[in-house]
């Protein structure tokens, strides 16, 4: 009998050790479930080592590999199922190498990487055997009877395989429009595990699950990867069945839902309100959504819902940066909607990108006032005069909305990277916060990185010293704006604006210092730098989800 292992590797987000439940390889689950029940002859597992990872059974050194491998192994596998997720390609690629170097199985992977360059991909990396393209759903009940019968993959959709040294790809298929996404199947891991473990490695709050309210997202935003994959497709799942699911993990202690799907669009949150007003469910939640596209009206009735927080995609207030990556937003009324949505109690956290190529120190700071008001939910001359009547212990220390500049990210198979991948290099120095202290996610592990099997935190359109310039300066500020009114305070009595400031600070402090010191040193010293020139300074450690 055949024994499948579905592998979710480390997600090392944020220095923060919050484990999620791996819900794509549950939703697999629950596929290969029915294809059992149906006669198929095969065993199967999670094994969640992100979990491990987090809980401390493995360490985040070279000792990793060996460990994690070695577990696997102990479990005989024919089949390894691999779920791509932000960094972690590359704990993939070195996992797969040493399992075949001992057992000679079949390795498959999936995720929005895999998919963006699925044939790409396969050629550079030996040990994969088959590439998922979208979803696995509508795959697997092909791709498994053909990996338990010598693997003719002919007519297998959505796959990209190896056949007599020649990688071959599939054409792509997906569900149904009117095929219902499966379910996860919470029998697979034990629910508890994860809940006890993030009760003292919170995310936003210590209830916080992962639920996953439909697919797809309708905007073509060239940065973005999963907008990309979804080829502007959505479909979202039954109201009822989601809230049945928030019911269920809720009794678990996952008292915080959080939908994964991208942007969802006001009609759906409008219906998922309402049944979740009528049902008078008691449960907080959370989304992604474009801010600009939901109505004003629509916060009350959020809020009355349950919802405390929305994830939002600001990007840049510079029209000429937003034509560039197709993302056009009027930032003085989404401002206005901003504080409309603060008012009713909704918290946002705003993403901003910066590092366009030809942007200006004016567009830059432009960029970081706009995420500084954004913060503090005020005008950046309102909040001077409210600061000047305020004494220094008396002001707010956490903000109304998270708000964090990111460089431009490039993704292999997004439009963005296809315009710039003739400038793209490695560079030595990222921004991306798992970096910083990280073996499994450190340079060096990347630095020969072009798989094109995931992201490179360190890939780049900037010349070395623009990176250098980005990178530096941007960390220093995503640390002060996780104080906002501090960070305004000390701009008003040092008199400058907020790039002027930076630069300073970073001058103070030693640019490599800023671009590679681990995070406990660098917020130690940072908030020592504040404290030479304010009377009081609050604690400044920014934690995940603050």
């Amino acid at each position: 009998m055949k024994n499948i292992l579905l592998i979710n590797p480390p997600v090392y987000i944020y220095q923060n050790k919050t484990a999620f439940i791996p819900l794509p390889l549950l939703v697999l689950g629950t596929c290969l479930k029915k294809i059992r029940q149906e006669g198929g002859d095969f065993l199967y597992e999670v094994i969640d080592l992100d979990l491990m990872f987090k809980q401390g059974f493995f360490s985040d050194d070279s000792s990793f590999y060996k460990e994690s491998s070695d577990l696997i192994l102990k479990k005989n596998p024919d089949i390894l199922l691999f779920t791509v997720h932000g960094l972690n390609h590359i704990v993939v690629l070195n996992l797969a190498e040493r399992i075949k170097k001992k057992r000679p199985c079949l390795i498959v992977v999936g995720g929005v990487g895999p998919t963006l360059k699925a044939k790409e991909a396969l050629t550079r990396c030996s040990n994969i055997d088959v590439i998922v393209k979208g979803e696995g759903e509508p795959v697997l009940k092909h791709l498994i009877p053909a990996l338990l019968n010598n693997g003719d993959f002919v007519g297998v959709p959505s796959i990209v395989y190896r056949k007599d040294g020649q990688v071959i790809e599939n054409p792509r298929s997906y569900l149904g429009k009117d095929e219902p996404i499966p379910p996860p199947d919470y029998s697979l891991v034990c629910i508890e595990d994860y809940i006890t473990h993030n009760k003292t490695n919170p995310y936003i709050h210590p209830g916080f699950v992962l639920i996953e309210s439909g697919r797809g997202c309708p905007n073509r935003c060239s940065f973005c990867a999963p907008a990309k994959m979804w080829e502007g497709k959505v479909r979202y799942r039954a109201v009822d069945e989601i809230i049945d699911e928030m019911k269920f993990l809720a009794e678990k202690g996952g008292n915080f839902s959080f939908f994964t799907q991208d942007n969802l669009d006001g009609e759906f949150l409008g219906q998922l309100s309402e049944a979740l007003i009528r049902e008078k469910i008691d449960i907080s939640w959370g989304c992604y959504s474009r801010l600009d596209r939901l109505a004003d009206n629509l916060a009350a009735q959020l809020t009355k819902a349950g919802c405390k927080f929305i994830f939002t995609g600001f990007e840049t207030p510079n029209p000429g940066a937003q034509k560039k990556i197709r993302k056009v937003i009027n930032s003085e009324s989404i401002f206005e909607k901003l504080q409309i949505f603060n008012e009713n109690g909704i918290r946002l956290i705003g993403s901003f990108i910066a590092g366009f190529s030809g942007e200006t120190e004016v567009e830059l700071d432009n960029t970081m006032r706009f995420a500084i008001e954004c913060a503090v939910g005020q005008k950046i001359e309102k909040l001077n005069q409210f600061i000047a009547k305020t004494d220094q212990d008396k002001l707010p220390q956490s903000p109304n909305n998270i708000c964090v500049i990111h460089p431009l990210f490039y993704m292999p198979g997004t439009d963005s990277f296809d315009e710039e991948k003739d400038k793209l290099h490695i560079s030595k120095y990222s921004l991306h916060p798992d970096c910083y202290g990280s073996f499994l996610f450190g340079y060096n592990e990347f630095k020969d990185d072009w798989s094109f099997l995931g992201s490179n935190p360190y890939l780049n359109h900037l010349p070395e010293k623009k990176v250098r310039y980005y990178c530096s300066i941007l960390r220093l500020f995503n640390f002060l704006n996780s104080r906002p009114y501090y960070f305004a305070l000390l701009m008003s009595i040092q008199k400058l604006e907020p790039l002027a400031l930076l630069k300073k600070m970073v001058a103070h402090l030693g640019e490599e210092f800023v671009l590679s010191e681990k995070v406990e040193i660098f917020e130690v010293k940072s908030r020592d730098y504040v404290k030479n020139y304010l009377e009081f300074v609050p604690e400044w450690t920014v934690k995940k989800g603050q």
